[in-house]
């Protein structure tokens, strides 16, 4: 009983560091907070548990613009790192979106330390004193169900530039929702390797490694988004020096996204094979 109820202590324990890395102004912090969130309704879920499931979700969601507006802006420092783009507008761009950043900070901070923060904190103190005997039989459920969620990886459809460009829209969402369950399924592992279950943890660090290369896909996909959106705005008010500079760049990170949508799909192509693996071995 003592591994199982510190699945909940543990998943309550980072949640609480996170949040007071946040408060103490941790570069990390956000990013640690939103994790923790997520791994809490990865368990949630797995263990029948839908209102802290509900709640932690609805938590992340709340931090993901703030969360992805840091990633674009350590991608923008990258980008002038690189001289892509002039002095003039680099900095243009940097003032536009810290100016974004200060402003979404104190939101951010209302739902870090906000009452519904504080009602899951509350609610996972409860479940981890009255922690139930039949988690690891749940916890192999949900594998079971994770498994057959990334056992066939999106992709091979996509190997030419060409079908890349024509249907990268349906296909961003497909490897979208396909890096979501491996999230998920890295999760559950996680949460078995914690119970003593073997070979738990290799199967969870190689998902991570797939779970990596999705999420630079992902990163660059969104940050590409942003700077598209902002040429739109600059277009539309006559700005046309930006526009034209950002028009390069984008045709510059059309490159890049797709290299990191091919080295994602090939990290995940495994899939199926680790997921046989899995089951022999269990």
């Amino acid at each position: 009983m003592a591994k199982r109820a510190n699945l909940w202590r543990k998943r309550r324990r980072a949640l609480k560091k996170a949040v007071s890395a946040f408060r103490k102004g941790d570069p990390e912090g956000l990013h640690d907070v939103r994790v923790a969130l997520r791994r809490i309704g990865a368990t949630a879920s797995a263990l029948g548990e839908k209102s802290v499931s509900r709640r932690a979700k609805k938590l992340v969601r709340s931090l993901s613009d703030q969360r992805q507006l840091e990633v674009d802006r350590q991608l923008l420092a990258r980008v002038r790192e690189l001289g892509v783009l002039s002095p003039d507008v680099a900095a243009g761009l940097d003032a536009r979106w810290d100016g974004l950043w200060t402003a979404g900070v104190r939101e951010a901070e209302n739902v870090v330390t906000g009452r519904p923060m504080r009602r899951l904190l509350r609610r996972l103190k409860r479940l981890d004193a009255g922690a139930r005997p039949e988690i690891a039989r749940r916890l192999q459920g949900a594998r079971r169900s994770a498994d057959r969620a990334i056992t066939h990886p999106p992709g091979a459809t996509l190997r030419s530039s060409a079908s890349l460009r024509s249907t990268s829209g349906d296909n961003d969402r497909e490897l979208h929702r396909y890096r979501i369950a491996v999230k998920r399924a890295r999760y559950v592992l996680e949460d078995l390797a914690q119970l003593g279950t073997p070979r738990a943890e290799a199967s969870a660090a190689r998902l991570k490694a797939v779970q990596e290369a999705l999420g630079r896909w992902n990163d660059v996909r969104l940050f590409r988004e942003r700077l598209e959106s902002t040429r739109r705005e600059a277009e539309e008010r006559g700005a046309v020096t930006l526009a034209l500079e950002l028009d390069h760049l984008l045709e510059a990170l059309d490159r890049t996204v797709e290299k990191a949508r091919a080295d994602a799909l090939e990290a995940a192509r495994p899939m199926s094979n680790l997921v046989v693996w899995r089951r022999r071995t269990a």
